[in-house]
């Protein structure tokens, strides 16, 4: 790539972490059309036209969170909106990329896709949840009538890219309803979308002890490589603890297999003590994503940086943590050439990180605490597509970073 003579945007002085391609280096980076074109030490800052201070952050490829809810005011809860505006998860949260997991279903994709996508400044991928409605109301199926497979094949073809996979959760009324079939007609939308499943796993809502059964016979009877499950550290009935908290061999065969596992964590799907037996028996998740809703954001969940922080006080590394929320999730994707990377020629989205160092308290939805030291981290700027945006206020009265030990 021939270098311009001009720099629309030059970050300098930040530590450029990319463990997905192996960078760790004190570097420039070089932004002109919205796109990288340099990345070195000592670019003349002469050329540029707006130059942004990175000393001290961590300059990583764009945050990417597989598992949002971002349909901003099309579903409220009571008077109070249920589904975040998707800049709030995104570039106003340090995150350049969020991936809404089922918020619409084939019958209303249309307005998530003509009134709120359109609005705002993140990328927003779109997984179709296989109700037809999405989860406007919980639960979302009660019936057969509920899935339309040939409509929301249609929504999936006609979607122009928008919609990238194909949401359902393993939640009672449904799992005792309808048993397997209830996975198997998610596939077959998925299947003929020709994008992955993404599959919800722990029933919070009747713990129906139909879901612990299935579990087992939907990682090996539905899912193919490339699928993703979902809350792969839930406590909750049907997860992938058995009773016994011990991970269901037909989790680990599905790794083999080429199953993505995904941690959403969520409101009702994550505690300290389950993601311990989980990392604790060697099976992390392969990525890390938030699950974030407007009741989400303002309870222990946060932010996707709240949730990375959590899971490095449970002795994730910093390299683990960027990795599972950059190029990872990228490869699942299916779109390891545009995201998760920052490399000459791609377009500009980064997330530009403080690293703070603390004793910090973090807090589950299940009344558990996890006290630990570390570098904790917290958004400073966002750039996405070579636009520079400062994070909002946080979800905390005194901003983004956790909170800090007595």
């Amino acid at each position: 790539m021939k270098q311009p003579e001009t720099i629309d945007l030059l970050i300098t002085g930040g530590r450029v972490f990319d463990p997905g391609q192996g960078l760790d280096n004190i570097a420039d980076v070089a932004v002109s059309d919205g796109v990288i074109t340099e990345i070195g030490c000592g670019i003349d800052s002469r050329r540029a036209s707006n130059l942004v201070d990175a000393s001290g952050a961590l300059v990583v490829p764009g945050l990417i969170d597989l598992h949002t809810h971002v349909a901003g005011p099309l579903r409220k809860l009571g008077d109070d909106d249920l589904y975040l505006d998707p800049d709030i998860a995104g570039v106003l949260g340090g995150v350049t990329t969020v991936v809404d997991a089922g918020s619409v279903g084939a019958y209303n994709l249309g307005g998530f896709a003509r009134f709120v996508v359109p609005e705002c400044e993140t990328r927003v991928i779109s997984f179709l949840h296989a109700a037809t409605m999405g989860i406007f109301h919980a639960p979302e199926i009660v019936g057969r009538d509920d899935i339309d497979v040939e409509a929301g094949i249609e929504a999936v073809l006609g979607s122009n890219g928008l919609v990238r996979g194909v949401k359902v959760r393993m939640v009672g009324p449904a799992v005792g309803l309808l048993g397997a079939e209830l996975p198997k007609l998610a596939k077959e939308i998925a299947d003929g979308g020709g994008v992955p499943l993404m599959v919800h796993v722990g029933d919070y809502i009747t713990y129906d002890e139909s879901a612990r059964e299935l579990a087992s016979v939907l990682i090996d009877e539905v899912l193919e490589p490339g699928d993703i499950v979902t809350h792969a550290t839930s406590h909750q009935v049907g997860s992938l603890l058995d009773k016994d908290g011990v991970v269901l061999n037909s989790a680990r065969r599905a790794r083999d297999r080429g199953i993505f596992f995904d941690a959403g964590v969520g409101i009702n799907n994550f505690t300290f003590e389950s993601a311990r037996k989980m990392l604790g028996q060697d099976f992390a998740p392969d990525t890390i994503s938030s699950d974030l809703t407007v009741p989400g954001r303002q309870s222990p969940i946060h932010s996707l940086t709240e949730c990375m922080n959590k899971f490095m006080a449970l002795g994730m590394s910093l390299e683990d943590v960027v990795f599972k929320t950059t190029s990872k999730p990228a490869e699942v994707l299916g779109m390891p050439e545009g995201l998760g990377a920052v490399s000459r020629g791609r377009e500009a989205d980064l997330s530009i990180l403080d690293v703070v160092e603390g004793d910090w308290v973090y807090r589950d939805n299940f009344g558990g605490v996890l006290k630990a030291e570390h570098a904790a981290l917290a958004p400073r700027l966002t750039v996405r597509a070579g636009r520079v945006f400062t994070p909002d206020a946080g979800p905390r009265p005194w901003g983004w970073l956790p909170e800090r030990a007595a």
